[in-house]
């Protein structure tokens, strides 16, 4: 029987890597180990924490049920299990007081407590790719644009980066166009050079 599991999301730390398979397998390697854990489906984001600053002690694995598994390590043991919302987890992070700050596939935001307690903080009807927490506000990457939101959540200030993206890509290929010119010169010089048959 052929396996058609493919990796869908990883997570590279100094003590070894973390492998989200499609089929629900989450996959913990270090140098002296393998450990496997089976979820019921797969996984959508994933957030390591280190408590001490050196070692991790958890992994957070948000799935597309709406659902966060917390993994205990070293041991790699499923802690629990929890519904936070009925759509896909879509990224995660922690904030000052050590809560889970999650944000879900509609533009939810949602607060994790340590016992898996999850509570709504505000809805941005935005697809969110990435979060942050900085200090009273909340930066989302939301595709080319960026977000600060207080926790609140009123929108502080938004900026919209793929216009950058097309000025730098426009200067770049001005760039690139004045060097092919410049070596179309160099060459033509060359072959005025070359003595004549």
């Amino acid at each position: 029987m052929r396996n058609n599991r493919t990796t869908i999301r990883s997570l590279v730390t100094t003590q070894g890597t973390f492998l989200a398979m499609s089929d629900g397998m989450i996959v913990w390697e270090t140098t002296v180990a393998r450990k496997t854990l089976h979820l019921r489906t797969a996984a959508t984001a994933l957030l390591g924490v280190k408590e001490d600053n050196h070692s991790l002690s958890k992994l957070f694995i948000g799935d597309r049920l709406g659902q966060l598994h917390v993994i205990q390590l070293p041991s790699f043991v499923l802690e629990y299990t929890t519904n936070v919302s009925d759509a896909a987890m879509r990224a995660m992070c922690i904030d000052g007081d050590g809560a889970l700050i999650a944000a879900d596939a509609k533009g939810s935001i949602w607060r994790i407590g340590l016992k898996g307690d999850s509570k709504l903080m505000f809805t941005t009807n935005r697809s969110i790719s990435s979060i942050r927490v900085e200090g009273q506000t909340i930066r989302i990457q939301s595709g080319w644009e960026q977000c600060l939101y207080n926790l609140h959540g009123d929108l502080a200030n938004s900026k919209d980066a793929s216009h950058s993206f097309g000025e730098n890509l426009m200067m770049r290929r001005m760039r690139e166009r004045k060097k092919l010119e410049m070596q179309r010169r160099e060459a033509e010089a060359q072959l005025r050079l070359l003595p004549s048959a």
